[in-house]
């Protein structure tokens, strides 16, 4: 029988956990600089959070956000990227949402919300013509304004406009894109020419930009726009110090009456190796498997044993059957490497290949579907940490499902 109290863990991807052990500081600067944008009425530089799969991108990205909505003195605009589709319906609908929201906060707001009403109804005209996000009142829009058809130029009048409305409110925008190494790259261009032309102005209009995405989304901002490397303050998340990894499975417990044995504890940290996502799902199993006020290592393991099936079934086992017979080899060769990078020439002789461009068909869809990055230029990884533990614990398994 599981502990009397509700479960503090939250494994799940985006899901807030209880603690943000870890991340503590670059929370409070990018923090910081959002109260001066609000303060200043200036814009501040774009960032971009990147790391792998699981360590708390999204998560971050939402804490920023939901802060940001709480304060009322921001129009906070999310939105995800999704490979093959552009980034400019997915706007529309996140920009039309938080609009109609700020109609409803007064007659002072609805007046000097209308500039930013009029810019994205022509917006809308140009990337929705049938009129889906429609306000519910006339809102002419205003010619040669966000209506040229062209993203660059359209999304930075878009933004200029949503700017000198927050201005005139004392508040400012947060633009907020998860998963952005999946937009086109003209999109990523077209951010990138705004942003730019945005921080351009002597006074730049009150906008704050916070994307995130894989370790290869600083190398994929600049090769849409060559001065992307200098646009971005740019931030990397990895996994968890062991006293960070600590904390994190530990206070949530102690704030409910809880202690870890200490063995049992030391069992845990060794089995998360600080990444974000399985410290969340061995802590909730952990839980659901102890009785009392004191989490023994006997309930540990277990609850470890838990974690692991569940996270093998989902993230791990998910990716590898969604891969195809010629992926799987390589990523089996891969393996061999652990979570360090794996140089393309290593791979080429381990699966028998004469030349490296033998690979290249694999390497590439492998980067497409998000398995894998370039580390660089030779040399490529997992994007999730443990996948080659994963692939060398089940082998056996998986050989079994090669011809699936």
């Amino acid at each position: 029988m599981a502990l009397p109290t509700p479960n503090p863990f939250r494994p799940g991807a985006g899901r807030v956990p209880p603690e943000l052990a870890g991340r503590d500081a670059l929370v409070s600067e990018v923090q910081t600089s959002l109260d001066e944008v609000v303060h200043e009425g200036e814009g501040g530089r774009p960032v971009i959070i990147s790391g792998l799969r699981g360590v708390g991108k999204t998560v971050l990205l939402n804490e920023f956000v939901r802060t940001a909505q709480d304060s009322k003195r921001w129009i906070a605009i999310k939105l995800e990227a999704v490979a093959g589709n552009s980034l400019q319906l997915p706007l529309a609908r996140a920009i039309h949402q938080e609009l109609r929201s700020l109609m409803t906060t007064g007659e002072v707001a609805r007046e000097k919300l209308m500039r930013a009403l009029a810019a994205f109804k022509s917006f809308q005209v140009k990337v929705d013509p049938s009129g889906t996000y429609a306000f519910g009142f006339d809102v002419e829009p205003v010619p040669g304004i966000a209506d040229t058809g062209d993203f660059q130029q359209d999304v930075f009048d878009l933004l200029d406009q949503l700017g000198r409305t927050a201005r005139d409110l004392g508040m400012g925008v947060l633009l907020a894109i998860d998963e952005l190494q999946s937009a086109p790259k003209s999109d990523l261009n077209a951010l990138n020419v705004a942003l730019h032309n945005l921080g351009q102005d002597p006074r730049p209009v009150p906008v704050s930009f916070i994307g995130t995405g894989l370790p290869s989304l600083p190398s994929v901002l600049s090769d849409a726009t060559s001065y992307a490397e200098r646009l971005y303050d740019y931030r990397t998340i990895g996994l968890l110090e062991d006293a960070e990894a600590r904390d994190a499975l530990a206070h949530p417990v102690e704030r409910r009456g809880i202690v870890w044995e200490p063995a049992a504890l030391d069992e845990a940290l060794q089995s998360v190796g600080g990444y974000p996502y399985f410290t969340q799902a061995c802590g909730k199993h952990v839980w659901d498997v102890s009785t009392g006020t004191t989490i023994t290592r006997p309930d540990t393991l277990i609850g470890i044993q838990k974690a692991r099936d569940e996270v093998d079934r989902g993230l791990y086992m998910s990716r590898w059957d969604r891969a195809t017979q010629a992926q799987r080899a390589m990523m089996k060769a891969m393996a061999e490497d652990d979570d360090r990078p794996s140089a393309i020439q290593d791979l080429v002789i381990r699966l028998g290949k004469s030349r490296t461009s033998d690979l290249s068909v694999s390497r590439k869809e492998l980067i497409k579907s998000g398995h894998i990055y370039a580390v660089d230029r030779g040399f490529v990884a997992f994007t999730v940490p443990g996948m080659a533990d994963f692939i060398r614990r089940r082998i056996g398994d998986l050989e079994s499902r090669i011809g699936d």
